[in-house]
């Protein structure tokens, strides 16, 4: 019935081009990451808090984690269907419903800056990707919030020295790290993070390529106590508030604001707070904790990224017109372009989360019309 009148609600307001707040302002946000993730202990409740303030008391948040509404690739369905008004999101989940915006997260972001790849891709998606928020749309939803995680490395049972060494393991990849494995010729594995952790144990995984951190908080470094020390890249975005498109635009101007506002924010402290901070912590920890080692590798690593970011550019565009994306070399162009602009802007950003998120503001969610959304 809850869902039934919000629905019902939106539809009298939007048919009648009332820009009002509706049902009793009381939004669902479904995350299926776990409770004790920054972006439920830190990152949404203070998102949430910011939103509550800036309207006046007018809009409020529920937060439901741990996956109680809706799981990972659920999620889209969910929002879009009105089970919750928002979720944290990551296109390549359904790359066939977010073609656009799986290929800027497979895109390869060489080195260690999660900074310049949140903020060039969050400037692509809103103001530089018409595909992007056209699919977005098609799932009755807006793009925001998006964060960059911190470089994937390759964790592994054993220990990888060479690139010759990948050949054949078994690997739990995503995003970027997914296509650079499989052309080095690992046996890359479909496995949700949780499920990687059993199988890393009873050794029907070798590796996890991914967040160093993970190795404490999903406990990899019990198992995966070898890390090649070599950064496979950084994948951007991961979308902190898919929020439902009906919802906004019910929504009054100064509160569709507030929402842009808190998307700088939550996008800022994720990547900072979370992927550069508390990752750094993760990663003494799991060392002290469980003997994890970051194991040396030669030029071959250099060579092998090299090779593949040589051919990353075409395949990718190839991909994605694949799935129907028009303009997918524009889009693949502009974020390539972006990312020198945002290296820049890094240096300057540092690891100060309020002045991220005000440079996130003014070069990108404060050029956006919600009209256009």
């Amino acid at each position: 019935m809850k869902d039934f009148a919000r629905k019902a609600a939106l539809a009298v307001a939007l048919a009648a081009g009332v820009a009002a707040p509706v049902a009793a302002q009381d939004y669902v946000y479904g995350s299926w990451v776990p409770a004790t993730d920054w972006l439920n202990a830190g990152a949404l409740p203070e998102m949430f808090n910011r939103i509550a303030e800036e309207t006046d008391g007018e809009i409020t948040w529920e937060l439901m984690p741990g996956g109680q509404l809706a799981g990972g690739v659920e999620t889209f369905a969910a929002v879009r269907d009105l089970l919750m008004d928002a979720g944290v999101a990551v296109p390549t989940y359904v790359p066939d419903l977010t073609p656009a915006m799986s290929m800027l997260y497979s895109t390869v972001v060489p080195g260690s800056d999660p900074v310049a790849a949140a903020g060039a891709s969050v400037e692509t998606i809103m103001l530089n990707c018409p595909s992007c928020l056209a699919e977005a749309r098609a799932q009755d939803a807006l793009p925001l919030g998006g964060y960059a995680g911190a470089p994937f490395y390759l964790m592994c049972r054993q220990p990888i020295t060479t690139v010759e060494d990948i050949r054949g393991k078994r690997v739990r990849a995503s995003g970027a790290s997914l296509g650079i494995l499989n052309e080095a010729g690992a046996q890359v594995i479909s496995a949700s993070l949780t499920e990687a952790v059993t199988l890393l144990q009873r050794g029907g995984l070798d590796c996890v390529a991914g967040v160093s951190g993970w190795l404490k908080t999903f406990g990899y470094g019990e198992f995966a106590k070898h890390v090649t020390d070599f950064s496979l890249g950084v994948s951007s975005p991961v979308l902190a508030l898919w929020l439902n498109r009906e919802v906004f635009k019910a929504m009054t101007r100064d509160q569709q604001i507030a929402h842009l506002r808190g998307a700088a924010y939550v996008g800022a402290t994720q990547t900072i707070d979370l992927f550069i901070k508390q990752n750094a912590d993760n990663v003494a920890q799991a060392v002290s904790e469980f003997g994890v080692e970051f194991v040396p590798v030669g030029e071959d690593f250099d060579t092998m990224m090299a090779a593949y970011q040589a051919q990353e550019r075409e395949s990718h565009i190839s991909r994605a017109e694949g799935f129907g994306v028009a303009d997918a070399a524009q889009i693949y162009d502009s974020y390539a372009e972006l990312l020198v602009k945002w290296r820049a802007l890094s240096e300057e950003i540092g690891e100060d989360v309020e002045k991220f998120a005000e440079v996130l503001w003014d070069e990108v969610y404060s050029k956006v019309d919600p009209d256009d959304l």
